[in-house]
């Protein structure tokens, strides 16, 4: 009952963030266990590094793949609220991501849990995301997208492929890789 009750507090928080702020968020309801366990599947077909997650929001993805101990990146402080009380083991930090990015002096793979679509974030994130996997410090990227088309088209990636599409989801989500 524990449980549900923290679940339904979730969503509601969530789904005030969104009427507050659609673009920011992307969606009604955190993303579900069916598209997080797909992010996750994907991570793990990936090289063994470092892992940052930008935008954990209320750990919808964290909670699966908390067994990487990725350093968690999240803007607002509520939602960091809810992650530190969740996963007190991990590293969770209140900031701005491309703040985060700037300084980032290791290889580390990026989890990226904010849908890019319609995200003012998204022109500012591109040319961050460039260099850091120009210089080499960025292996891989882990994301997923509710639209069709690639949400890092823009980026020089070696590699970019839409690996799996979760039907199972508020909106329907496609995960894409890039390496």
């Amino acid at each position: 009952m524990k449980n549900q009750v923290n679940c339904m507090r979730k969503k509601i928080l969530f789904l005030k963030k969104y009427l507050n702020n659609p673009q920011s968020i992307g969606s009604v309801i955190p993303s579900s266990e069916f598209l997080a366990k797909a992010m996750f599947k994907s991570i793990k077909e990936l090289d063994d590094t470092a892992v940052i997650e930008i935008g954990a929001g209320t750990g919808a993805i964290t909670k699966h793949i908390s067994s990487l101990n990725p350093l968690l990146v999240e803007i607002d402080q509520e939602f960091c609220a809810v992650l530190r009380k969740n996963f007190p083991h991990l590293k969770t930090v209140n900031s701005c991501a491309l703040e985060e990015l700037k300084k980032v002096d290791e290889r580390f793979g990026l989890v990226l849990s904010i849908p890019l679509i319609n995200n003012p974030f998204k022109s500012s994130f591109i040319p961050i995301v460039n260099t850091l996997y120009s210089k080499g410090l960025l292996k891989w990227c882990v994301m997923y997208t509710y639209g069709l088309n690639n949400p890092l088209d823009e980026v020089d990636f070696r590699s970019k492929a839409r690996k799996r599409f979760v039907l199972k989801n508020i909106p329907p989500a496609s995960v894409w890789v890039y390496s």
